[in-house]
């Protein structure tokens, strides 16, 4: 997960992550009035508990004195970059969060904002990707998995995130790496 902003949360965010300067140094002369955290997803997601969870940090801190998070929905994630795009032009007390399902959801659904319009500027999660099988599985091995992707990729049902996330490309670069059609 990225935390995409303008001008004031970089210093900040790095703050927050550890730099070496104590925070109260960094955000005595840079906390703003309004910290506004754009999270590109429903509420209740990991957008959304990431950017409450710096919004928490930060007014704890007192890195900010007040920050909000808006909840913008759709398409994974790109409605909310569009509008970030076009509403935090030029406003340093903005930032957005957002992950590796964005790069995918701009690709799959052609949208006409992509991430080249934002900076990333820390990383503050990660997310491991892995393949379970229900117990009863045939499938006990990832040997066992790519023998029956090679023998028919369409008959292995798969279950993840969004199209065109982290866990579709995953599927995705399984089936390719077994010899499958993906």
């Amino acid at each position: 997960m990225f935390a995409i902003l303008h001008r004031f949360a970089a210093t900040t965010a790095l703050a927050l992550l550890g730099a070496t300067l104590p925070l109260h140094h960094v955000h005595a002369q840079t906390a703003p009035l309004e910290l506004k955290i754009t999270a590109p997803a429903a509420p209740g997601g990991g957008w959304d508990g990431a950017s409450r969870s710096l919004q928490q940090a930060m007014v704890a801190s007192g890195a900010a004195k007040s920050v909000q998070v808006n909840n913008i929905p759709g398409a994974g994630g790109t409605v909310g970059l569009a509008q970030f795009v076009n509403n935090a032009k030029g406003d340093g007390n903005q930032l957005m969060t957002m992950g590796i399902t964005m790069l995918g959801a701009v690709v799959t659904n052609k949208a006409p904002v992509s991430t080249d319009k934002v900076t990333p500027i820390a990383r503050l999660t990660a997310d491991a990707l892995v393949v379970v099988v229900p117990a009863n599985s045939p499938h006990k091995t990832m040997q066992d998995l790519a023998v029956a992707i090679k023998a028919d990729a369409g008959k292995v049902v798969w279950a993840g995130g969004s199209a065109g996330g982290a866990d579709h490309m995953l599927a995705a670069l399984v089936v390719k790496a077994a010899g499958g059609n993906t």
